[in-house]
């Protein structure tokens, strides 16, 4: 109990910090240049920030566990072909077409789950190569071409619409952060990953069940890359196979940012969500400054490799700051005697 209270703590702190350094880059955005702060630039950012933190949920979890998915970029491409041409080609209404898509994206991660779980085949080769069979699938059924779907008033109101003046996505994403993160921190099964997370052989002796575990974050992984192809595909207004693309990685970097450890065990919803929007901020911001794409792709992954640095840094510091000194060797630095000089006195 009192290492999970530690931990606990550490992540708390570390969102702190966190929250100071995103409050600190949106401000220096906001001074670089002018338009950041409009309200057409912030509805933009904040639809953008829907599909990536959709996906960056699951994969918390995914990673808490010592896993990895970098299959999701491909799932939102095959997820948003099955959408387009199941409504223009196969004359199926929008509603049925978007249950269709987030079904095979469903399917998609649950095949994931299985091949790692049953066959036993490491997360980095199963994503791998699903990532190229996923995204091949799409490419075949697209055939290089593009669906428009400004036509559909239902697509119209996921990519534009608004709420309150709040963009729809929001009114999904945000209460769905908040039932992950209350999740993680106060159930059963978010101890569970946790656990899995710092000696999964323990807890398959505790008699937790591992692989069911895994299979469920894999195939939500799933779920959420159809959830983040459909709002993708209201945005842009096309469905197309080349969608997704870079994603796993925009994904991956907000999360590790956010402070899940790439090793597992340590992590929160709330730091993914503070990092999703670390990550799309800067990506706007230097969009918005003029940076061009390879030089954007290069800030961010160093950004990558600092926080992985960082964090691990930091978390080897404080394992050492709480590591008890033991009273052997407490012992055998004290002379003979000298504990406790009453005692010689007897002997003489």
């Amino acid at each position: 109990m009192r290492g999970m209270a530690g931990a606990l703590a550490r992540g708390l702190t570390r969102e702190r910090i966190l929250l100071v350094i995103v409050v600190g880059l949106l401000v220096v955005i906001a001074r670089l240049t002018p338009k950041f702060l409009t309200a057409t630039n912030l509805q933009i950012t904040s639809r953008y920030l829907v599909e990536v933190g959709l996906v960056a949920i699951p994969m918390t979890m995914i990673i808490l566990i010592r896993g990895i998915d970098i299959s999701v970029g491909s799932m939102v491409a095959l997820s948003t072909i099955v959408l387009g041409f199941s409504w223009n080609v196969y004359q199926i209404p929008m509603p049925l077409a978007v249950l269709l898509a987030l079904g095979v994206a469903t399917f998609c991660g649950f095949l994931n789950g299985i091949a790692i779980t049953r066959l036993r085949v490491p997360d980095l080769v199963v994503t791998l190569s699903t990532l190229a069979i996923y995204r091949g699938i799409a490419e075949g059924l697209g055939g290089g071409g593009r669906v428009y779907l400004y036509e559909d008033p239902l697509m119209r109101f996921l990519g534009e619409g608004q709420i309150l003046g709040i963009p729809v996505g929001l009114w999904i994403f945000l209460p769905a952060v908040a039932a992950a993160g209350v999740m993680l921190d106060r159930s059963a099964w978010g101890r569970s990953l946790y656990a899995i997370g710092h000696n999964e052989t323990a807890a398959r002796f505790a008699g937790m069940r591992v692989d069911r575990i895994r299979l469920l974050a894999y195939t939500l992984s799933g779920l959420a890359s159809g959830l983040s192809a459909i709002f993708l595909a209201g945005r842009l207004g096309t469905a197309r196979a080349t969608a997704g693309l870079g994603l796993e990685f925009e994904v991956i970097t907000a999360v590790v940012v956010g402070g899940t450890a790439i090793s597992g065990g340590e992590g929160s919803i709330w730091g993914s969500f503070l990092g999703v929007v670390m990550v799309t901020a800067l990506r706007n911001g230097l969009n918005l400054i003029g940076v061009p794409s390879p030089i954007q792709a290069m800030i961010i992954g160093v950004l990558l490799i600092l926080t992985v640095l960082v964090n691990e840094n930091l978390r080897l510091r404080i394992r050492g700051w709480v590591r008890p000194i033991a009273p052997a060797l407490i012992h055998e630095a004290e002379p003979v005697g000298a504990a406790n000089p009453s005692s010689s006195q007897e002997r003489r």
